[in-house]
């Protein structure tokens, strides 16, 4: 894929350069934004969730990101010890805590 023109077309949603084929604007219920194809069913997922996403970065290689805004959402930073559980292969990893309530409309 060769460099995408820079443009102000998609300021309203952050998104700096032309559309290539690997983008498509969509719109999850807060507004449009330009997603990498790639990424949709996971921006989906997350937003039906309740889990609010402001960029992202997928292309399904290379490096990635998703910034998830954590308006009333708790997060925690923890050490995994599985102690009710006879696997122990997740034991001493670190993990992600993210608790929310699923506001409805």
């Amino acid at each position: 894929m060769g460099e995408l023109e820079s443009t102000d077309k998609y300021r309203f949603c952050n998104h700096h350069h032309e559309l290539g084929d690997e983008h498509e604007v969509v719109d999850f219920g807060d507004g449009e934004f330009v997603a990498n194809k790639a990424a949709i069913p996971l921006l989906k997922a997350l937003n039906e969730a309740g889990l609010k996403t402001r960029t992202h970065h997928y292309t399904g290689e290379g490096g990635a990101f998703v910034a998830i805004l954590l308006d009333d959402i708790h997060v925690e930073i923890k050490t995994v010890n599985e102690v009710d559980a006879d696997r122990t292969k997740y034991n001493g990893k670190k993990e992600l805590l993210l608790m929310w309530n699923k506001k409805t409309k």
